[in-house]
């Protein structure tokens, strides 16, 4: 089963929008921006979001799997060999951030759920973590 081309669009455009209400455009700040979805033929369905800083080699991940319901938000690390994923819940609760976690916002958000999402990462990251993305940012 595929997923509904209108949920692949609004979840891009949610977390696009959202970025650019929040940070401003990506190419002032040497970022990309880019939205994948699993092929038709796969097994599982997902659609991500990816705000990627090439010269920190950091990426925040955004990932939807729509047949359970689950959403996940990583942080990316390039590091020496390979790459470390935070998860962005536990990251924020550990530095006291955020009481709410993805699970609790898809079970009280209704049809602007990917709004709601988007909205609330980067509102703690603007507001607690704007750096997050940058070499400097310490993840300890």
């Amino acid at each position: 089963m595929s997923l509904p081309k209108d949920s692949a669009y609004d979840f891009h455009i949610a977390f696009q929008s959202s970025f650019r209400e929040f940070f401003g455009t990506e190419n002032e700040l040497g970022w990309e921006l880019y939205s994948l979805q699993s092929e038709e033929s796969a097994n599982e369905n997902w659609m991500a979001f990816t705000i990627r800083n090439p010269l920190a080699g950091r990426s925040l991940v955004f990932r939807f799997l729509p047949n359970q319901n689950e959403f996940y938000a990583f942080l990316k690390v390039q590091v020496i060999p390979g790459e470390e994923n935070w998860n962005l819940d536990t990251l924020f609760k550990e530095r006291g951030y955020s009481k709410e976690s993805a699970n609790h916002l898809l079970s009280s958000t209704g049809v602007w759920k990917f709004h709601a999402i988007a909205r609330h990462y980067f509102g703690i990251i603007i507001s607690f973590c704007p750096r997050i993305l940058e070499p400097d940012f310490q993840l300890y």
